[in-house]
């Protein structure tokens, strides 16, 4: 009648019996009761410091404890989403699978093309809004210039956006060069004054342009010691 002998680890420590001391036999179980796993001899040995007893000498079997932390630390290494706990399919709940054509299912997204011609020259393409599932051309065309879908702020702003210009009249004309401006205009002729009223939206800068007196002649000038 065969014997079977089983180890058991009291001490210390976890894993099975390693080290320069010992003897195992092929097929020994061997049971850590602190770590919680069975180990079986993979063959006779007898441990020596040139030949120590090691992990390798054995086959593991975890406890069900231990196994369940194994997956549960590897789920959390892959850093696994939710779409892993998920089945195939194209039903509601599923991951629905790229085919061989490159595309979804044709039950998740019809196989339809909106395009209607192509231009064989420039590669230009007509797509009709219907084949879009967009709304009727006279529906779309009559909201082109409708403001319904801005909201009251954005509405303000563009009604206070006003279109200026300033333009040359026969008693003036542009300088082609910044140079030739500024040698031919009064230095510091100008004063200049700006003024941000916030209780516009946007914002309404005002600019004040006036003749710096002092460039001109009144009626309290002085010339070569007399009053003008």
């Amino acid at each position: 009648m065969a014997i079977i002998q089983i180890k058991r680890r009291t001490s210390s420590g976890t894993g099975p019996i390693v080290g320069s001391s010992g003897t195992v036999k092929a097929g020994e179980p061997l049971i850590d009761l602190n770590g919680g796993n069975l180990y079986i001899s993979k063959a006779d040995k007898t441990a020596t410091s040139a030949n120590p007893l090691s992990a390798s000498d054995y086959i593991e079997y975890a406890s069900k404890a231990n196994q369940d932390a194994s997956v549960d630390a590897k789920i959390t290494a892959l850093a696994l989403g939710t779409a892993s706990k998920r089945n195939t399919g194209t039903s509601n709940g599923t991951v629905p699978l790229i085919g061989a054509d490159g595309k979804l299912p044709t039950s998740i997204i019809p196989a339809v093309s909106p395009v209607t011609s192509v231009n064989s020259k420039t590669g230009a393409v007509v797509i009709t809004l219907s084949e879009l599932g967009g709304v009727a051309a006279s529906t779309y065309n009559a909201h082109v210039s409708s403001n319904l879908h801005l909201t009251d702020d954005q509405r303000t702003k563009i009604a206070n956006s006003k279109n200026v210009s300033i333009s040359q009249g026969v008693g003036s004309y542009f300088n082609v060069t910044k140079s030739s401006f500024d040698a031919a205009v009064i230095s510091n002729g100008l004063i200049l004054h700006t003024i941000h009223d916030t209780n516009y939206n946007p914002t309404k800068t005002i600019y004040y342009i006036g003749i710096d007196k002092a460039k001109v002649l009144t009626p309290t000038s002085t010339i070569d010691g007399g009053t003008y």
